[in-house]
């Protein structure tokens, strides 16, 4: 019988894999009330909505822990759903049991590879192959006999070499400043590390920030000035400096976080040559969807360093929490929020991208 290795799953440190598995059983549990509740009460698009993204954020996840091999039977099943979602695909209940049945498999997949390292080729080709044609079948009104047909199958078992998992290269990215520009740069990391001292927030956050973005931004096909990154993340809270004002006030503070975006990068607009800097800070709370604040701004009409900014905050201070005392286990959780956010707070390039730095992230810490 054939399998397959995941070799840098393997080297990750326990209390990640443990929580993988945890946030996959989660999630897993969300599909199946889905389905559930579209079974008992009837479809809807919210519903579908909601199973497709459970599923990203267990493929989201899934893809950060090096877990290729299952990475790509996810994704095929998010397809098939998202066609539910575009109309082009009937949901039917053969369509509802497959999915679960397959995370189901995939679970069982990854269990395997948790406990001694290699899981079946065969199972996983199988639900590979089986779910590539069934989204490709053109005639809609064959998806279902073809779904019952791969529930028939799912313990059908066939042969394949072992594949090896690439190295991930460097997380130290080197950012080469002007002069004048480092002169900035100082006195910004000067500012973050006294508005972190005032608010309570750990004195390494402004630096966690910044690594993860020159991560996240080199893995994007399209990078931007890795200076002008550097200057949005030291800069990008000052703003909250009103909330130190409010004293009690919660409907003062409530309108300072509002407008804190705004007053951060009025701030650094007080220093030339930052001009790509002041736009990533003031729309740095945006959301891809248009819900974000402080002007609503929608897709691309919101700079792409922001939404990198953006996805590295929220990253950071749920993995570390406020006072960044210590590494706590809620890595994989901050993935699967992130992940979450694909297509409404953030582009789904640039979640692909933000994947790609933490897996960086977690072979560099396993090693």
């Amino acid at each position: 019988m054939g399998h397959f290795a995941c070799k840098a799953f393997s080297a990750l440190e326990k209390e990640l894999k443990d929580d993988l598995l945890e946030c996959y059983v989660e999630a897993q549990q969300e599909i199946e009330e889905v389905i559930n509740s579209i079974e008992m009460d009837g479809f809807s698009f919210d519903k579908l909505d909601n199973l497709f993204r459970s599923l990203h954020s267990m493929k989201g996840n899934c893809s950060v822990c090096f877990l290729d091999p299952l990475v790509g039977v996810l994704h095929k099943l998010e397809e098939i759903v998202d066609g539910m979602r575009g109309g082009y695909i009937q949901y039917h209940h053969q369509l509802g049991e497959l999915i679960i049945v397959v995370v189901e498999k995939v679970y069982d997949l990854l269990k395997q590879i948790y406990h001694s390292h290699v899981a079946e080729i065969a199972l996983r080709d199988l639900l590979q192959t089986g779910l590539d044609e069934l989204y490709a079948q053109e005639d809609d009104a064959k998806r279902p006999g073809m779904a019952a047909g791969l529930l028939k199958r799912c313990t059908q078992t066939s042969q394949e070499e072992d594949k090896e998992e690439p190295a991930a290269s460097s997380v130290i990215v080197k950012v080469v400043f002007t002069e004048s520009q480092q002169s900035d740069i100082n006195l910004f990391i000067g500012f973050s590390q006294k508005l972190n001292r005032l608010l309570g927030y750990s004195s390494e956050r402004s630096e966690r920030i910044l690594k993860l973005c020159q991560l996240i931004n080199v893995e994007c096909k399209t990078p931007v000035d890795p200076a002008q990154l550097s200057a949005a993340a030291y800069m990008h809270n000052m703003g909250m400096a009103l909330i130190l004002n409010c004293k009690g006030d919660d409907a003062l503070k409530r309108q300072a976080e509002h407008n804190h975006p705004l007053v951060g990068a009025n701030l650094l607009a007080k220093h030339e040559g930052w001009q790509e800097a002041v736009a990533m800070v003031q729309a740095h709370k945006e959301r891809f969807d248009g819900t974000g604040y402080p002007e609503g701004l929608v897709g691309s009409l919101i700079p792409q360093g922001a939404f990198i900014l953006s996805m590295a905050v929220m990253f950071i201070d749920i993995v570390w929490g406020k006072s960044g005392s210590e590494y706590n286990k809620s890595a994989m959780r901050a993935v699967q929020k992130v992940n979450f956010e694909s297509g409404k707070g953030y582009p789904p390039h640039l979640i692909e991208s933000f994947n790609a730095a933490i897996r960086k992230v977690l072979v560099a810490k396993s090693r």
